[in-house]
């Protein structure tokens, strides 16, 4: 089954929260003005999706990039699409994912990558519950 097909199982849920609570997100983690990311998903068929998350203005942008070359963000995440799934329906928390080597995150910006991890880990765990 294709990454974006998988991906149909929870897309609907995100564009909801993305429409009517994105700006609880955008109170509760001010900092993501400042931030952008590159989430790169991956099947066990070596198939990859990638989506550029970050700001133009003061307008949230998501959109899909080239995974092989995609543009600079702060942070780059990338996870096969199960683990991604399990974690936003709550089956597997994002730090576990992360310790299990199930997760790897990048720095762009001269930061820790423990940094980035505290600040995602924060989202993630918000962002599920919204999704509840």
């Amino acid at each position: 089954m294709s990454i974006r097909l998988r991906l149909l199982s929870i897309l609907p849920k995100l564009m909801g929260l993305g429409l009517r609570r994105f700006n609880d997100l955008l109170r509760e983690f001010p900092e993501a003005k400042t931030r952008s990311a590159v989430l790169k998903l991956y099947d066990n068929a070596g198939n990859q999706v990638a989506f550029w998350l970050g700001f133009e203005g003061d307008k949230p942008v998501v959109r899909e990039v080239d995974p092989r070359n995609p543009p600079y963000a702060t942070t780059e995440i990338t996870m096969l699409i199960d683990v991604f799934i399990k974690i936003l329906k709550g089956k597997l928390d994002f730090r576990a994912a992360y310790l299990y080597d199930l997760i790897d995150i990048k720095s762009n910006d001269g930061l820790p990558s423990s940094y980035h991890f505290l600040l995602w880990s924060a989202f993630f765990d918000r962002l599920i519950e919204m999704l509840k």
